[in-house]
């Protein structure tokens, strides 16, 4: 006897074709509908940030060691080109009737995630770049936490940062980014799916 298994959209239970083949439905499991930026609300995603601002203003401090300076660069690949990923979907599909996520913008968000990073592990300019950058990123937060402690505000000022090739060995994270955008991409494939007959 030969058994096949098909997905089931419904509650349709094993049956014969007319080949003599006992189909054996697999039940569907079902995801919420993606939305743009959606992918930074899964668990692995926010558990990514928690790690990263827990490491860069608790751990560091606590426990200085090698194992810290990493952990913040596993958990920003991991995160980070889903981040760019949801800064894209909403700039290009926020009104779209029929959004679904896109394999090749979450490729190309880890390439220039990994590239970005290599550069500035290995090079001074390229670090002193992201120094400036990420400087610029928090100036406006710390505006505000002045303003709401009535204290001077300050100037933006560059963010530490060392130039450590040994923090390549921490690329492999950006799988974790690219294996997430992949299946949810994936999921809403097979939800538009035509149902099997």
């Amino acid at each position: 006897m030969r058994v096949a298994t098909v997905v089931s959209r419904g509650d349709r239970g094993p049956f014969w074709d007319e080949r003599g083949i006992l189909f054996a439905p697999v039940p569907l499991v079902r995801h919420p509908k993606p939305f743009p930026a959606s992918g930074l609300l899964h668990p692995l995603v926010l558990g990514a940030v928690v790690l990263l601002v827990l490491n860069d203003h608790v751990f560091k401090a606590r426990w200085p060691s090698w194992w810290t300076g990493k952990l913040s660069d596993v958990a920003g690949l991991a995160m980070f080109p889903l981040l760019l990923q949801a800064l894209w979907e909403q700039a290009f599909h926020r009104r779209a009737r029929e959004f679904r996520p896109s394999r090749a913008v979450v490729t190309g968000a880890v390439v220039l995630t990994g590239f970005c990073f290599a550069a500035t592990k290995l090079s001074e300019d390229a670090g002193n770049a992201w120094r400036w950058a990420l400087g610029g990123v928090q100036w406006p937060f710390r505006v505000l936490g002045a303003v709401l402690s009535g204290a001077p505000l300050p100037h933006v000022q560059p963010t530490m940062h060392t130039v450590d090739v040994t923090d390549l060995i921490t690329l492999p994270a950006l799988l974790v980014a690219l294996w997430l955008g992949w299946r949810r991409a994936d999921v809403t494939t097979v939800e538009q799916a035509p149902p099997p007959r």
